[in-house]
């Protein structure tokens, strides 16, 4: 299936990027609002068509069958009031491990997918402020290359580290990237996968009889050969069915073919003494589903103490009440019989 945004014409082949790149220059242009690929100093994003329609090109969408070359041009904008110099390079795209965020690999990480197929026009580029390059770039699909998604970015690199960060005291350099998204799909067989798996819901032992703060915890993995951007929710209820809410949203996820990542879910309102049933679901376009439930028993003994004591009173209570309810005879004397010997 055709994305929307996909172009309908790629320039093909070496003489392409060699045309692109006796065209590229700088233009100065005004600073626009803040982008996709965008952190406030420099921005990177697709060059727009000549007749750019209303929406605009947050990404690369391309398609190809194997063994294809194709070009395309990439905008680095400077929006800061000094020069800037980069470092433009393709990059393979891969999600955390951790909670699944999305990402693209540093130029000395090594890469094995669009970021070694792709060559761009100029390596560094150099751009006055308030300008903005127009930088080309192929991709060259190899004649082996799996059918499916493809995910990586073009990368605008500072070449100076212009960032700081403190560890332990010690003051780091930070060098910052800012890349544009590529979603390559190559022809062939084209199948969608999730898979949800070892779901577990951590919480603290509660010494006091008092609601409780837990977590749940789940793999999710992108199975299929297709980059999914699956919608998850969670829902837990405890004891009688009390409702158990998560704290914040569950973010959106952008996971590539073959992303597994360790996700966290917040939950508030377990109690001290609780069975807690908690399902994950996951769904994606192409009517992909996956669905995981985990059942878990929170005891707190302080809590069951005081939950039995509370039991023990009632029963005693009842108790009681029974008796006094129970019907005795009214205005029966009992007399002692005393007999006489005459």
């Amino acid at each position: 299936m055709r994305h929307p945004l996909w172009p309908r014409r790629l320039r093909t082949g070496a003489a392409a990027l060699a045309a692109a790149v006796a065209t590229a220059a700088l233009t100065v242009v005004p600073v626009g609002p803040a982008a996709a690929a965008d952190n406030g100093e420099w921005a990177v994003v697709p060059t727009p068509p000549t007749n750019a329609g209303p929406t605009p090109r947050l990404y690369f969408f391309l398609e190809s069958p194997a063994g294809r070359t194709l070009a395309d041009s990439v905008r680095v904008i400077n929006r800061t009031d000094t020069e800037r110099t980069f470092t433009v390079y393709g990059a393979d795209a891969y999600n955390t491990a951790r909670d699944g965020g999305f990402a693209l690999r540093r130029s000395d990480e090594k890469q094995s997918d669009i970021g070694v197929w792709t060559a761009v026009g100029a390596g560094t580029v150099v751009i006055p402020p308030k300008a903005q390059a127009d930088i080309p770039f192929v991709i060259t699909v190899p004649t082996n290359a799996s059918p499916g998604d493809h995910v990586g970015g073009i990368v605008a690199m500072e070449s100076v580290p212009g960032g700081r960060s403190e560890s332990n005291g010690v003051a780091i350099a930070v060098q910052r990237a800012v890349g544009a998204r590529i979603y390559l799909r190559v022809a062939g067989p084209e199948v969608p996968g999730l898979n949800l798996a070892d779901p577990d819901l951590t919480h603290p032992t509660p010494w006091l009889p008092t609601p409780v703060d837990g977590a749940l915890e789940y793999t999710l993995a992108n199975t299929g050969n297709l980059r999914l951007a699956p919608a998850v929710t969670v829902t837990a209820s405890g004891l009688f069915g009390h409702r158990i809410r998560q704290r914040g949203a569950t973010p959106q996820l952008d996971l590539v073919p073959g992303a597994e990542a360790r996700m966290r879910a917040p939950l508030t309102g377990l109690w001290p003494v609780d069975v807690v049933t908690a399902t994950v679901t996951a769904k994606a376009d192409g009517g992909v589903l996956a669905v995981r439930t985990t059942r878990t028993v929170v005891v707190s003994w302080t809590g069951l103490a005081v939950l039995a004591a509370l039991i023990a009173a009632g029963v005693v209570a009842w108790r009681r009440r029974r008796r006094a309810l129970v019907a005795r005879p009214r205005g029966v004397r009992h007399d002692r019989a005393h007999a006489e010997v005459g």
